[in-house]
C-alpha cells in the first residue's frame, strides 16, 4: 500500500500508511460507491494476489556529463527551472556522472529545450 499510494494513488495518504505499520495498526479500505468489505492492510501476510495497478502520466530526464555531481551551479540551474517552472519532482538522483529527474507531469519538447538551454554551455 505505500508503494502505491507513494506512486499517487488516492486511497490513502502514505502518511496514513507509515503511522499505520509504525504502530502496528490494521488499515481498512472500503468503497465509497458500494457496501463490499474492503480491504484490511495489516502485518499479517496473505496469498500472493494483486491489489492494484497504478498507471501515472510522468517523465523522467537525465542530464549527462563528466563529473555533474560536482558541478554545482549546474544543478542550482536545473533547481532554479523546476521551480520557475512550477514542476513537481517525485524523484531526483544525482550520481557522479548523471542527474536524473522524475517528474509528476509530462515535460514537451518546448520544457525539455529551456532545461538543455539551461545547463549546456555554449
Amino acid at each position: 500500500m505505500s508503494e502505491i499510494s507513494n506512486e499517487g494513488a488516492k486511497v490513502l495518504h502514505n502518511r496514513c500508511i507509515e503511522i499505520g505499520e509504525k504502530y502496528k495498526i490494521p488499515i481498512i479500505t472500503k468503497s465509497t460507491f458500494n457496501d463490499k468489505p474492503g480491504t484490511v492492510i495489516s502485518d499479517i501476510i496473505e496469498e500472493n494476489t494483486i491489489k492494484s495497478i497504478v498507471k501515472k502520466d510522468l517523465s523522467r530526464i537525465s542530464i549527462i556529463g563528466n563529473g555533474i555531481i560536482r558541478n554545482i551551479e549546474v544543478i542550482r540551474k536545473i533547481l532554479d527551472l523546476i521551480e520557475q517552472e512550477k514542476l513537481e519532482m517525485l524523484e531526483l538522483e544525482i550520481f557522479q556522472t548523471k542527474i536524473s529527474i522524475t517528474f509528476k507531469q509530462l515535460i514537451d519538447d518546448e520544457l525539455l529545450e529551456k532545461f538543455h538551454k539551461r545547463v549546456i554551455k555554449d
